[in-house]
């Protein structure tokens, strides 16, 4: 029986599940086709993945630029092509007797906006052509670095040859290529045996719908979990608009911003009738302006 939802569902993805996994398993268990994901994780990895049902897709490209927060297990002493436990070993080296003191002192590079190069096995695209696509068929590329931010690393623990590791990064930042890199750093090699995404914007794990659980009770449990757009970008400010304006936006036209916010913010935007979608400040003959990026609501 097909059912008529629309929202944002945070889900636990487990290990050993690939990010579509998750979604054929909600596809099954609510008869519904239409779904995204926020960003995938490899199947090593758990914890929180965000999935849009519904008319809700319309806002994926939105909650995947959203912040993401990672608990990470980087173990030293042997790098491997994947960056991760799942490849071939191509590098070993003793790992420093005072690891810890090692590791803190190389930290401090890979904080704020840094420039990194996708892992050779990766979505990352060449010419069109995802990076593990090419590296499976034996062609190994190299893709200039690009820019991403990891607003806050931190060591946790050391456990023998492994270290335990708080990242909140941005959009596209790759852990295990932080953990490859300080492998290489310290001149042992490394790689990513563990991997959970904490929080995934206003989504954190210790809230997240866990999937892996018998068809009909999933279905009951994501009617329980299910949540709106306008809640699931809260991290993003708000504006309210005049009245007169809301024929106007709706069209598809900016309208005048009525708080101060930088050009290029993005906002939620509400009318009369609450929330409509999220716009971009723009500037404008007058003074800045709103236009509609994403509009949820219809034209009246």
């Amino acid at each position: 029986m097909t059912v008529a939802l629309n929202g944002v569902l945070n889900c636990d993805k487990p290990a050993g599940w690939s990010s579509f996994d998750v979604i054929r398993k909600l596809r099954r268990a609510l008869g519904v086709r239409r779904m995204g994901h926020t960003g995938s994780l490899d199947p090593i990895a758990t914890g929180v993945l965000v999935v849009c049902v519904g008319n809700s897709t319309r806002i994926v490209d939105m909650l995947m630029a959203a912040e993401k927060e990672y608990l990470a297990k980087v173990r030293f002493g042997a790098a491997t092509d994947t960056y991760d436990s799942e490849g071939e070993i191509v590098h070993t080296g003793e790992p420093p007797s005072d690891l810890s003191s090692a590791v803190e002192e190389f930290l401090p590079r890979y904080r704020g906006k840094i420039m990194q190069s996708p892992p050779p096995y990766s979505a990352a695209k060449k010419d069109g052509i995802p990076l593990y696509k090419l590296a499976r068929r034996g062609e190994l590329v190299e893709v200039p670095p690009r820019e991403v931010e990891v607003r806050e690393l931190e060591l946790l623990e050391i456990d023998g040859a492994e270290a335990r590791m708080r990242i909140v990064c941005g959009k596209g930042t790759y852990v295990r290529a932080i953990a490859n890199d300080l492998g290489r750093d310290l001149g042992c090699g490394a790689h990513l045996v563990g991997l959970v995404r904490s929080r995934n914007g206003v989504f954190r794990v210790e809230d997240a719908l866990e999937v892996d659980r018998p068809t009909e009770e999933l279905a009951e449990a994501v009617r329980e979990k299910l949540v709106s757009p306008e809640q699931s970008l809260a991290y993003l400010p708000s504006t309210d608009l005049l009245e007169g304006d809301l024929p106007k936006y709706l069209n598809g036209m900016a309208v005048t911003l009525t708080i101060k916010r930088p050009v290029g913010s993005l906002l939620r935007v509400f009318g009369s009738g609450g929330f409509i979608g999220v716009g971009r400040v723009e500037p404008g003959p007058g003074g800045a302006v709103v236009q509609p990026r994403i509009t949820l609501a219809k034209a009246r």
